[in-house]
C-alpha cells in the first residue's frame, strides 16, 4: 500500500486530528455564547458542518458533552439529535433547546451518558483548558501530549500514514535567565511558542513538554517534509527581535526529528528517537535540526561520478542544470553546484546510469544545501520512488545493486 504523505489528499474517513478540532471548538463556543435562539444556533452550526465536514460534528459534541466520537458516528448522532429535538418540540408543543435535546438523547435514547452533570460552559472550559494547556505559552501541556501522541500514533498505524515529531529545545536558555532574569525568560518562551503556533499547520499539535522543551506533532508528514518545516521554524526563531528592558536577547533553538514508521514503531520510541536527534543537534553546534539516524546506514552511500541533467519542476523557462553526482544511495543523491537551490524544491533528474541507453527519470526534493567554498554548494536530493515510473525504479535498483556487488568484489 502506498503511504500517504503531507501533500496527498486524505481519505474522507480518516478522523480529524486534535489541532483542527481545537480550531472548530473555538468557533463553536463563540456560536454558543452569541446565539441564544436554538433555531439560529442550529443553522449556524450546520453551516460550520457544511464547511468542515464530519469533524465539526465531533467538535460540537466534544464541547457540549465531552464525548470523543469518531467523525462518522458524530455525524449520525448530530442528525439523530436534530430529529430528536423536533420530536420533543412537537410533543410538548414548544421549542426545545438543542442543548436540552443533546442531553436527553445521549442520556435516555442511546444511554452513552449515565449521570450527566450540568455546568456552565465557561466554567468547564476554564477547568478543561487549565488541565490541557500550559498557562504561560498557551501550548498543549505534557499530559495532553501523552494523549495526543498516543492517538496520532494509533491513527497512523490504522490508516498507514506517516507521523513525524520535532523535539525543540531553546539554546542557552539558562544564560538568558541568569543574565536578564526569569521575567525575560518567560518573555522568550512566550514569543517562541507564539512563533511555533503561527508557523504550524492547523492539523499540527504544538506542545510545551517541560521547561524550555517544545514539541511539534506533524500528522501525515514524512520525514523530509517535516525536516523542511523544522528548518523554517529554526530560521523564523533566529530572526526574532526580542527585547527586554531595552536589551536585545538573541534566541535560537535546536531540534531533533524522528518519524513513524522509519525510526520508531511506538509513541514512546518516537519521543526517544527525536530526543536523541536533539542531543546530536546540541553536540553539532546548536541552532539546527538533526534527523534521527542509526549508526548503520540503511543503504550504503557510494562515490559515483554520475552525469545528471536537472530540471526544476514548475520553474518554466529556467534551463536544465548539467552536473555530476558526488555520491549516491537508494535514499538520495548529492551533487555540487555554483548557486544554492531552495530547500523543498521539487526536481526531475535525467540520470545517465547505463550509457548509451536512454537516461532514467528520477524525481526528488532538495533537502540539503551547504556552502563549502566561496561559490560552491553541496545540494542533497531525497529520491521519491513513489513518484517515479515503475520501470525507472527497477532500473535504478538494479544499477545500484550492481555497484554494490562490484564494490564488494573489489
Amino acid at each position: 500500500m502506498q503511504r500517504k504523505t503531507q501533500s496527498e489528499p486524505l481519505k474522507p474517513d480518516i478522523p480529524i486530528n486534535t489541532g483542527q478540532m481545537e480550531t472548530n471548538r473555538d468557533e463553536i463556543i463563540r456560536c454558543l455564547n452569541e446565539l441564544g435562539d436554538s433555531d439560529q444556533l442550529i443553522e449556524k452550526l450546520e453551516k460550520i458542518i457544511e464547511r468542515e465536514g464530519d469533524s465539526a460534528c465531533r467538535a460540537i459534541f466534544h464541547v457540549l458533552t465531552h464525548l470523543d466520537l469518531e467523525p462518522e458516528e458524530a455525524h449520525r448522532s448530530w442528525q439523530d439529535v436534530v430529529d430528536h429535538r423536533r420530536m420533543l418540540s412537537d410533543r410538548i408543543n414548544r421549542a426545545v433547546d438543542i442543548r436540552t435535546a443533546i442531553c436527553d438523547f445521549f442520556h435516555t435514547v442511546n444511554h452513552i451518558l449515565k449521570n450527566p452533570k450540568v455546568v456552565e460552559i465557561h466554567v468547564f472550559e476554564g477547568a478543561f483548558k487549565s488541565s490541557r494547556f500550559d498557562g504561560l505559552t498557551g501550548l498543549f501541556n505534557r499530559p495532553a501530549f501523552e494523549d495526543e501522541i498516543a492517538r496520532e500514533m494509533s491513527l497512523a498505524k490504522r490508516y498507514d500514514t506517516d507521523l513525524s515529531l520535532l523535539f525543540f529545545d531553546l539554546d542557552n536558555f539558562k544564560r538568558v535567565n541568569d543574565q536578564f532574569g526569569h521575567l525575560a525568560g518567560d518573555l522568550v518562551l512566550k514569543q517562541v511558542a507564539t512563533t511555533l503556533l503561527i508557523s504550524k499547520r492547523a492539523e499540527d499539535i504544538a506542545v510545551r513538554y517541560g521547561g524550555e522543551e517544545l514539541l511539534l506533532i506533524l500528522p501525515k508528514t514524512e520525514k523530509y517534509n517535516a525536516l523542511l518545516v523544522g528548518k523554517r521554524i529554526c530560521q523564523t526563531i533566529r530572526d526574532l527581535k526580542i527585547e527586554f528592558e531595552g536589551a536585545a536577547i538573541p534566541v535560537t533553538v535546536s531540534g531533533g526529528l524522528a518519524s513513524f514508521p522509519v525510526d520508531a514503531a511506538t509513541a514512546y520510541h518516537l519521543v526517544k528517537t527525536a530526543d536523541e536527534a536533539l542531543y546530536r543537534a546540541k553536540q553539532e553546534g546548536k541552532d539546527r535540526v538533526v534527523l534521527f539516524t542509526t549508526n548503520k546506514r540503511r543503504y550504503t552511500r557510494l562515490t559515483v561520478d554520475l552525469p545528471l541533467e536537472i530540471h526544476i519542476i514548475g520553474a518554466g523557462s529556467i534551463p536544465a542544470i548539467n552536473v555530476k553526482s558526488k555520491n549516491f544511495s537508494m535514499n538520495g543523491i548529492l551533487f555540487e553546484y555554483g548557486i544554492p537551490i531552495e530547500l523543498g524544491t521539487k526536481i526531475q533528474m535525467m540520470a545517465q546510469i547505463n550509457p548509451p541507453d536512454a537516461p532514467v527519470k528520477v524525481i526528488g526534493t532538495v533537502v540539503r544545501v551547504e556552502k563549502f567554498s566561496m561559490d560552491r554548494y553541496d545540494i542533497g536530493i531525497s529520491i521519491s520512488f513513489q513518484e517515479m515510473a515503475f520501470a525507472s525504479r527497477e532500473l535504478m535498483v538494479q544499477w545500484y545493486q550492481s555497484l554494490i556487488k562490484k564494490e564488494e568484489i573489489e
